[in-house]
This record gives structure tokens, C-alpha cells and sequence, in this order.
């Protein structure tokens, strides 16, 4: 292309790389304003990039006039992780665990906007949840969301806590739950985001032993024993861990 040159980017490209990530950072619907102070920019420079990627979907501008990643970015991103290792190394575990269980299993990753799914694996029970491939779910209503609330460090969640519950401190009764998740190595939730619906999450780490998926198992209510010594639950902790090792993990 006429504008690139060898040796040297395009200025005016890594600038609005940059207004992206900052929107990114924030993790909370920006104004205009808030924007362009963050990016150090003139807001009628500014207006021009906010624009642009807003027609291309990249932003997307709610009805407080504020703007937030849009939908064209997410699925650029999802397009990336699918070159993770992950999605190709996870899914023997993720069809085991299916059949073995006859229900929906799911493989859930972070990102800058909380968990999504990079899997979504159909149990033969005609269940539609509206949630599939690239849905983003709840930081504290989802079972993925609550598992990575209680194991990634404070600062990559918290933000994202407060704008959910709108408030300005996490309450103990949640920062005690939270840590439970942690004690018995799952997380579960019954009917918060869809009535009638179990959501169980156990978490899958890196090499370095950190979260890096929360492996997802969604039923019927009272269809499977999710009590903490259950075979359900024993099972489930046995493949996500065989998954970790999968990845490099040593307990």
C-alpha cells in the first residue's frame, strides 16, 4: 500500500490500536471525554477514530452515549484464541466428559471483558440455552465467572465485580464465597442466568499454575449429584486436572 513505508508503521493506525486498548483497559463504558483524557486526544481527533470503528463494529455505543468493545472486535479476538493450543488439545477431555455424562460441556478462557466460551460441546437433550461459541458470560452470576473471580489476582477482576454489582466495594458475603470456590476447587450456580439450569466449573491451569480455562458442565437442575464428594464432581476435577497436565501443569 502507498502509505506503509519499510522500516516505519503507520502512525495514525497505532493510534487508534491504542484508543482501542485503553477502551480495552478500562473494562467499563468510557464517554468521549473520559476517552480522549485517557489517550491524551483531542476530542474532535478523537471523534474521528470513534466513529470509524464504530461503523466497523470494532466499538459499539450504548444508550448512555458511552462506548465499549463491539461485537466485530470480540470475534476478532475469539478468531485469535482459536490459534491457542487449547482449542485443539482440549476437546478429547471436553467429548469425554460428554460422554460420560450425556450433558453439555463448555471450555471458558478469560478476557479483557470476562470469561467466554471458546467451547461448546451439545449434549443430546434438547436444551437451548442461547449461549454458545464466543458468548461472553457473568463475572459473578456464571459458574466460569465465579471460578476466575476466586483464582485470578484481585486487580484483573475487581473492576469488572464493582460494575456488575454497581457498587463500590465487594461485600463479604460475595469475598466469602469467593474464597469457598477456592477451599472445594469448583464453582457452581443454579438458575442465576438461566432458570432450571446447573452450571458447575473447575479450573483448568498453565504450566506456571495458573487459571488459564474454566472446564464448564451445564445440566438440569437435580439431574446430576453436585454435592463437593460426589462421583460428578470427583470426575469432573479429574479431567480438568488431566487437561492441566495436557498443558504443562504439575500438581
Amino acid at each position: 500500500m502507498a502509505t506503509e513505508s519499510k522500516g516505519h508503521g503507520i502512525q495514525s493506525v497505532e493510534l487508534g490500536l491504542g484508543i482501542l486498548k485503553k477502551i480495552s483497559e478500562a473494562r467499563k463504558p468510557l464517554t468521549a471525554t473520559e476517552i480522549s483524557n485517557l489517550c491524551d486526544i483531542s476530542k474532535s481527533k478523537l471523534h474521528k477514530y470513534l466513529t470509524s470503528f464504530t461503523r466497523a463494529g470494532f466499538l459499539q455505543k450504548n444508550q448512555d452515549l458511552k462506548y465499549l468493545l463491539g461485537t466485530e472486535l470480540i470475534l476478532l479476538g475469539l478468531k485469535a484464541s482459536e490459534q491457542l493450543d487449547i482449542q485443539d488439545i482440549c476437546l478429547p477431555y471436553i467429548t469425554k466428559l460428554r460422554e460420560m455424562l450425556n450433558e453439555t460441556v463448555a471450555l471458558a478462557i478469560w478476557g479483557e471483558s470476562g470469561p467466554f466460551f471458546i467451547r461448546w460441546e451439545q449434549s443430546n437433550r434438547a436444551i437451548n440455552l442461547g449461549i454458545k461459541t464466543g458468548s461472553r458470560v457473568s463475572v459473578t452470576e456464571s459458574a466460569p465467572g465465579r471460578l476466575f473471580s476466586a483464582y485470578l489476582p484481585k486487580e484483573k477482576t475487581q473492576s469488572l465485580i464493582l460494575n456488575e454489582l454497581k457498587t463500590n466495594q465487594i461485600d463479604d458475603l460475595l469475598l466469602k464465597e469467593l474464597n469457598e470456590v477456592k477451599r472445594k476447587g469448583f464453582a457452581l450456580t443454579s438458575g442465576t442466568l438461566v432458570p432450571g439450569i446447573t452450571a458447575v466449573s473447575c479450573p483448568v491451569f498453565d504450566l506456571n499454575g495458573s487459571i488459564l480455562a474454566a472446564l464448564t458442565v451445564v445440566s438440569m437442575n437435580d439431574v446430576l449429584d453436585i454435592s463437593e464428594h460426589s462421583d460428578f464432581i470427583i470426575n469432573l476435577k479429574q479431567i480438568a486436572l488431566e487437561l492441566s497436565q495436557a498443558l504443562g501443569f504439575k500438581p
